[in-house]
């Protein structure tokens, strides 16, 4: 069985996001764990001094990027840095573009070979949309919002930043849907390990919402009502 972290935002440069790295890193059950880092949905805007990874290479880990955009990639690449790291983390951005991507390159088909080996996935935003059934993303003209289809591990919509108005739209928006819906503030997020649901909140907070198909789309925050998580 699988172990994910997805996160609705936060920020790793000023401590926030500490103890939540902690826990990403604890997931792998070693002291030194290897990172693999995929900027896919930022366009591969990255580089050795992003604010994640640096984040968890003070507590020791090893990191590597995948840039899925370069020319010289290949299939065999790609298998070999996804297969080979004890933990990944897929940044945020563009989810749309992330999919396709993924897609495209058969970089979808080894994430999810990695999430049954063990491998601990995580991510912020888009990165963490990709492991649910679909994600609630601006990520079209404009800045219009989309459900895209993603990797279908959590069986649910995800939607990120819900402490925000701009993202509160999602409470609308899945209004008609056959799936549940899951949302996490910056700051939280939702995972499983092992066939188990639970949230995490980094050291500013953060809220998980659940919005359940079954009852109208009912809002309830599962932070405060945890024994939800139960019934998932």
């Amino acid at each position: 069985m699988g172990k994910i972290v997805a996160l609705g935002g936060g920020r790793f440069d000023n401590g926030e996001m500490d103890n939540v790295t902690e826990h990403i890193i604890s997931l792998t059950g070693k002291k030194n764990p290897h990172f693999l880092f995929i900027p896919t949905a930022s366009f591969d805007n990255m580089d050795e001094n992003d604010d994640v990874m640096l984040c968890f290479m003070k507590y020791g880990c090893t990191a590597d990027i995948l840039f899925l955009t370069h020319e010289d990639v290949t299939e065999e690449l790609i298998k070999e840095k996804i297969l080979s790291a004890d933990g990944i983390f897929v940044q945020g951005g563009n989810l749309k573009f992330l999919m396709e991507t993924w897609t495209a390159t058969k970089t979808d088909k080894y994430l999810l070979q990695a999430y049954e080996k063990g491998t601990v996935l995580s991510g912020t935003s888009s990165g963490a949309m990709c492991w649910f059934t679909e994600g609630y993303d601006d990520c079209l003209e404009g800045g219009e919002f989309a459900f895209i289809k993603c990797l279908d591990i959590i069986p649910y919509i995800n939607c990120p930043h819900y402490q925000s108005e701009h993202w509160q739209t999602f409470e609308k928006a899945i209004i008609g849907k056959n799936l549940s819906g899951i949302a996490c503030d910056n700051g939280a997020g939702f995972c499983i390990n092992d066939g188990v649901y639970y949230t995490v909140a980094g050291n500013e907070d953060g809220d998980c919402y659940f919005y359940d198909v079954n009852v109208n789309f009912k809002k309830i925050n599962i932070n405060q009502n945890p024994e939800i998580l139960k019934t998932l």
